[in-house]
């Protein structure tokens, strides 16, 4: 899966647009407040203005930082990637509102989810594919399915009428841990079972972005799933996409027959 800048440009100037915004109301804010604090708390009133300056600055540095992890190799410490998972905690928040104003909310969400698969990939880590578990929702399955696979995969019969039966063999094939959820408390409860290093998960935009604030600092890689009928019914996914990201994380190489 290779993750282009033109997938995430998006986010990356809105994200700038909502640290400008914030900045911008903290400035006018001190503006406001500046006279009163000069006649009641003329003490402190330096103090007050010297905090909101500092806060604009760090916001200021903390997008540069956004960039600098973008295109940068060598910023991969933890203290940084706190740094960083602190601020778009924050951040995404109003860019979805930006989003969400200019009608371009699924838009801005797929933008997030590709700059955050882009941040791990960026770090060319590999991990034994045992050490690594695929995700993927209940609504992946035919829904006229007789068979619970919610407990136990191997009760997929591999019958080819939805997605999970060529998951499953390739999965089996790579050696790679593979559950399906049907929510995220399921999905948590499976993470804390398996005790993975890496998650790759299937999901809509709000599931993926939810599950990689929910398990962060553990690295996700997260991947769109298809609804070709609307959401959470009979949904698909791009088994080549797949394969190649699990290939990406793992070394290993699969080729579906």
């Amino acid at each position: 899966m290779n993750v282009c800048v033109g997938q995430f440009r998006l986010f990356l100037y809105m994200a700038g647009t909502a640290t400008a915004c914030t900045a911008a109301v903290l400035f006018l804010c001190g503006k406001l407040l500046e006279p009163g604090l000069r006649l009641y708390l003329p003490l402190a009133e330096p103090w007050i203005m010297a905090a909101g300056s500092i806060c604009i600055a760090g916001l200021g540095c903390l997008y540069g930082l956004l960039w600098l992890c973008t295109y940068a190799d060598w910023f991969r410490g933890h203290t940084i990637q706190f740094f960083l998972r602190s601020y778009l905690r924050v951040l995404f928040p109003l860019v979805r509102m930006q989003g969400t104003l200019m009608g371009k909310k699924t838009a801005v969400c797929d933008a997030y989810i590709y700059f955050m698969n882009h941040l791990v990939l960026r770090r060319h880590l590999q991990f034994q594919p045992r050490r690594v578990l695929l995700l993927a929702p209940h609504c992946l399955q035919w829904d006229k399915c007789p068979h619970k696979i919610t407990r136990n995969i191997a009760n997929c019969h591999q019958c080819g009428q939805c997605p999970i039966g060529d998951i499953l063999s390739m999965t089996q094939a790579m050696g790679i841990p593979f559950a399906v959820a049907t929510g995220g408390t399921l999905a948590r409860q499976i993470v804390k079972d398996t005790r993975p290093e890496i998650v790759v998960a299937i999901a809509c935009e709000r599931d993926l972005i939810s599950g990689m604030e929910d398990i962060a600092p553990m690295p996700v890689l997260g991947l769109l799933n298809e609804r070709p009928n609307g959401p959470c019914f009979n949904t698909g996914v791009d088994l080549t996409a797949l394969r190649n990201l699990l290939q990406m994380i793992t070394g290993e190489n699969y080729e579906c027959t």
